[in-house]
């Protein structure tokens, strides 16, 4: 938990520092445009309830919640870290959802528990999640990320969340 929390932390300090360049159109962070992913139907969720009232997740027994969303069209397992910026992706996963992964060009980003975290920035094209679509959303491909993360760049355009004992809703606003 501890290395998540520092993640959550260089990554808004990240974000204050990189936020200006990040534009709106689908690009890698050296300039490219990022590959286009085969459409798909719409990702279900794995891990939750969807209903009109929102999004609800179970507390894994690690005590976290996790959520497969869509990527680009491709399902991808999340951890929701409340604490986190932004998106934060596995090269793994970053690397399925068709997004062009340069592992050489990675620079040093942010501060982890076990030090200096390297990755690059880059634009999603699509992120789904039950019935919502976003597009072009700002994250980071970390290099050695052991899980995805679910931050708040997404959760705060699904709507509210609530943590309700060992259950965490999302609520459309």
């Amino acid at each position: 938990m501890k290395h998540f929390l520092a993640l959550a932390i260089g990554l808004t300090l990240l974000l204050l520092f990189a936020g200006q360049f990040v534009g709106t159109e689908p690009a890698l962070g050296n300039g490219r445009q990022a590959p286009r992913a085969p459409q798909a139907s719409a990702v279900p969720v794995a891990a939750g309830r969807f209903s009109p009232e929102g999004l609800t997740l179970e507390r894994d027994a690690s005590g976290q919640f996790h959520v497969t969303a869509g990527l680009n069209g491709t399902q991808t397992r999340f951890l929701v870290d409340t604490g986190a910026d932004a998106v934060a992706l596995t090269v793994a996963d970053a690397e399925a959802a068709g997004i062009d992964v340069n592992t050489n060009g990675f620079q040093p980003i942010i501060r982890t528990a076990s030090g200096t975290g390297y990755g690059t920035l880059v634009n999603l094209e699509r992120l789904e999640l039950g019935t919502s679509e976003l597009r072009n959303v700002g994250a980071v491909v970390v290099k050695d990320l052991e899980v995805s993360l679910l931050g708040q760049s997404v959760l705060g355009r699904l709507g509210k969340v609530e943590l309700q004992g060992d259950r965490m809703v999302l609520t459309p606003q």
